[in-house]
């Protein structure tokens, strides 16, 4: 075997361990908090001898570090495969796509807002950076609804985007971690998107 073809194949071996031992430390941030979390732990769970996890990490916190860009990454692909798949619809109906999947993923992996809620301690320039990316995200929308019409082009995308990413957050906790991993309903999603729409007007106001 050749030295490129070994180092191939190593890479290859080494990539499923070191996605287990992210899994595994997402799972155990969740449900412990990063404090009560241990390197041997993350191994255990993941079936990896403790000295080799230092192969991938250089410590706790790094791994910590590491999968909050994952959890980042794979938020923004989940929203932006849903996003893409009603391309040819109404911009609304593409951000409440894009609000769905966001929500679908809370679901899945309902210790996510745990972990971001933590990351403001841990490593305090990633979870500013989470935001940021999902606020871009949603203000690049609102200016697409804003140029076709759909939203009033004198509010700031920048504050509707907040508006959006705060109600993510608290949507997804009621519904989704509070739950333990169920499904926001339907009807949930109805009622923000009516807000976001209409706002709070009195009863019987044009």
């Amino acid at each position: 075997m050749t030295v490129d073809a070994h180092r191939g194949a190593a890479d290859k071996e080494a990539r499923p361990s070191r996605d287990r031992l992210l899994t595994s430390a997402e799972q155990l941030f969740g449900e412990r908090t990063y404090r009560d979390t241990t390197v041997a732990g993350i191994c255990s769970r993941a079936g990896i001898a403790t000295g080799s996890f230092y192969s991938h990490f250089e410590s706790k916190q790094e791994i910590f570090s590491a999968v909050v860009d994952r959890i980042n990454a794979d938020v923004r692909a989940a929203m932006r495969r849903a996003m893409e798949a009603h391309g040819t619809s109404t911009q609304r109906d593409v951000e409440r796509a894009g609000f769905r999947a966001y929500c679908d993923v809370i679901s899945q992996r309902p210790w996510i807002h745990r972990i971001i809620r933590e990351a403001e301690f841990v490593v305090p320039g990633q979870f500013r950076e989470y935001y940021e990316t999902l606020t871009r995200r949603f203000a690049r929308g609102v200016r697409r609804a804003q140029m076709a019409g759909d939203i009033d082009p004198g509010f700031d995308p920048e504050v509707i985007a907040y508006l959006y990413t705060g109600m993510g957050n608290f949507v997804g906790m009621r519904w989704a971690e509070w739950t333990g991993g169920g499904r926001v309903p339907d009807d949930v999603l109805d009622d923000v998107f009516a807000l976001l729409a209409h706002g709070l007007p009195p009863r019987g106001a044009a």
